[in-house]
C-alpha cells in the first residue's frame, strides 16, 4: 500500500497504546507481533520471541521487576498498528534501554518514529520520579552501518544512522555484542551500543564503570542473562571497558561520515577530465606534501585508475579538499574500493586544513563511501612511509608485518629497487582489533590491489606478492603488530 499525503496528514493523530497481560492485551500483542514486528526483524537472532513477550508482561503484572520496569507501546492510526518500541527502565543506572523501535514502511518519515521515541522517554522519565531519581540516559542497539548483516537489513542502516542520529543519539565508541537471546540463538557482533544522554556530556566521555553497569544491568533484565559476570560475551565486553577509563560518545552522523565539517568542503573528481585540472590540482598537492621520488602517481597513472570502475568489480574515487567553495584546494584523498578490502592510495591535508582535527571525520566519510560501493569490503589497507605509521596506528590502523614493497608509481624507483613501505589495515567503522585477517585474506586483497591498483596482469608472478609470501606469518592475526 502506498500513503498518501492526507494520510500523512493523519500521522498527527497517532495514538499510543501500552501492552499489558490481561487478555485484550495479550490479543493486541499477538497481531502486532504477527503482522508487524516479524517483518521489522528479518534477523532471527536479533528477534525477541512472543512469548518471552507474553511472559515479561506477566512478570511484570506480579513485580518481578522491582524498581525496574518493562513496556511495550504500539502506535495506531485509525485502529491499526503503524508502529512499535519495546523498552526497559534500569534503575541502578537510572537509564532505558530500547529493545526495538520501528515504523512500518509505508508510515516512515511522518514523525512517528520521533513520536514513539517521545513516548518511551515519557514513560521512562516517569519511572525514574517514582524512584526519586532523574532519567540519565536511554540507550539503544543499532546495526553497525560499516558492518555486513548476517541476515540483509530492512532499511538502509546509513538511513537509520542518520535518523537516529538527528534524535540525539551518538556512538558509545566500546566494541558491543548482544550476547545470544537463547540457547537456540547465536551472539550478533555486528551492533553498535548508541546513547542519548540527559544532561551535560563530559569532554572527556562517560566513566567506564557506569558503561559496564548499563550493559550488565541490560542483559539481567532486558535480555533475561542471570548472572552477566558469567557470559563470556559479557566479560569480553568488560575486559575492554577496564582498559580505559572513559568512553568516548561519537555523534551518529559523524561515525558515519555524514556529518557536515566545517571548514571542510569535499569536491569529487567524477572523470579524468572534470574538472578540467582536477588531476593535476591532486597531483600537485600530493606531491609537495611526499616529495620522495617514486611515492607518487604519474598522470597517466591517475587516469587509468578511473577506468577501474569499468568492470564494476571496483570502484575508485579521487577528492579534492577545500577549507570553503571559494578557496583553492589544499588537500586531496585518492582510494578504491576492491571486492576484498578497500584501498587508500594518498590523503593529504595540507595548508589551513592541517592541524584541525579533520583526520578523523575525512576517514569515515572515505570508508561511507567505501561501504557504499557495495563490495564485500569490510575493512582498507593503506601503504605508508616510516614518517607516517604513528599517525594512522592513532586512528586505528594496524601494521601488517611483512616486506611490502608495491611496484614503483610515476615512473621511477629510488635506486632502481621499490621502496620498502608499510602496509596498514583498519576495518570500517569502530576501532577495534580486525577479526578476519589471517594470510588467505591478505594475499587474496593484496592480489586484489597488484591487479586494479597497480596494473600487474599476473599478480601472483609478480616479486611485491612473491616477497609478501615469504615474509607474511602465517594464521590469523599473527601477522598484525599493533
Amino acid at each position: 500500500m502506498s500513503t498518501s499525503s492526507s494520510d500523512r496528514n493523519r500521522a498527527a493523530k497517532v495514538g499510543f497504546r501500552e501492552i499489558d497481560a490481561s487478555p485484550a492485551g495479550l490479543a493486541a500483542l499477538e497481531r502486532f507481533y504477527r503482522e508487524r514486528y516479524v517483518a521489522e526483524f528479518p534477523d532471527p537472532d536479533e528477534r525477541e520471541s512472543l512469548d518471552n513477550m507474553r511472559r515479561y508482561l506477566a512478570l511484570k503484572a506480579q513485580g518481578w521487576y522491582g524498581d525496574n520496569n518493562y513496556h511495550i507501546v504500539v502506535a495506531e492510526i485509525g485502529g491499526e498498528a503503524v508502529g512499535g518500541v519495546v523498552f526497559d527502565y534500569l534503575a541502578m543506572p537510572r537509564a532505558g534501554v530500547i529493545e526495538f523501535l520501528f515504523v512500518v514502511s509505508d508510515w516512515r518519515e511522518s514523525g512517528i518514529g520521533r513520536a514513539l521515541l517521545d513516548e518511551a522517554i515519557r514513560l521512562l522519565r516517569r519511572d525514574a520520579r517514582r524512584r526519586g531519581a532523574r532519567l540519565a540516559a536511554v540507550v539503544a542497539e543499532m546495526n553497525d552501518p560499516f558492518r555486513h548483516p548476517a541476515t540483509p537489513d530492512n532499511m538502509d542502516p546509513f538511513r537509520r544512522a542518520a535518523v537516529w542520529g538527528r534524535w540525539g543519539f551518538g556512538v558509545l565508541e566500546f566494541p558491543y555484542v548482544q550476547p545470544a537471546l537463547s540457547a537456540g540463538q547465536q551472539p550478533v557482533d555486528g551492533l553498535l551500543l548508541i546513547m542519548r544522554p540527559f544532561g551535560r556530556v563530559p569532554q572527556s566521555g562517560f566513566r567506564s564503570h557506569w558503561v559496564e553497569l548499563v550493559v550488565a544491568e541490560y542483559l539481567r533484565w532486558a535480555m533475561r542473562i542471570e548472572d552477566p559476570a558469567a557470559d563470556r560475551d559479557f566479560l569480553a565486553m568488560a575486559d575492554a571497558l577496564a582498559s580505559r577509563p572513559r568512553v568516548a560518545l561519537v555523534p551518529l552522523g559523524r561515525y558515519a561520515g555524514q556529518e557536515p565539517t566545517d571548514g571542510l568542503l569535499i569536491e569529487t573528481v567524477p572523470s579524468p577530465d572534470r574538472p578540467p585540472d582536477g588531476i593535476a590540482t591532486a597531483m600537485a598537492i600530493a606531491r609537495a606534501a611526499i616529495p620522495v621520488p617514486g611515492r607518487v602517481a604519474a598522470a597517466q597513472e591517475f587516469v587509468a585508475a578511473f577506468a577501474v570502475g569499468d568492470s564494476g568489480a571496483a570502484h575508485y574515487h579521487l577528492w579534492l579538499l577545500r577549507a570553503a567553495a571559494d578557496a583553492p584546494a589544499e588537500g586531496m584523498a585518492s582510494f578504491f574500493t576492491l571486492p576484498t578490502a578497500g584501498f587508500g592510495g594518498y590523503l593529504v591535508l595540507a595548508g589551513s586544513l592541517r592541524g584541525r582535527g579533520l583526520l578523523r571525520p575525512v576517514l569515515a566519510r572515505m570508508e561511507a563511501r567505501m561501504r557504499q560501493d557495495g563490495t564485500s569490503a569490510e575493512g582498507w589497507f593503506i601503504e605508508c612511509g616510516t614518517e607516517s605509521v604513528a599517525v594512522f596506528r592513532h586512528v586505528g590502523f594496524v601494521e601488517v608485518s611483512c616486506d611490502y614493497r608495491p611496484p614503483a608509481v610515476g615512473g621511477w624507483a629510488p635506486g632502481g629497487a621499490p621502496e620498502r613501505l608499510h602496509l596498514l589495515f583498519k576495518p570500517f567503522g569502530m576501532r577495534r582489533a580486525p577479526d578476519r585477517l589471517d594470510r588467505d585474506f591478505v594475499c587474496r586483497a593484496l592480489r586484489e590491489i597488484l591487479r586494479h591498483v597497480y596494473a600487474v596482469g599476473d599478480p601472483v608472478t609478480a616479486s611485491c606478492y612473491r616477497r609478501v609470501l615469504r615474509t607474511l606469518a602465517d594464521g590469523t592475526r599473527r601477522g598484525i603488530e599493533r
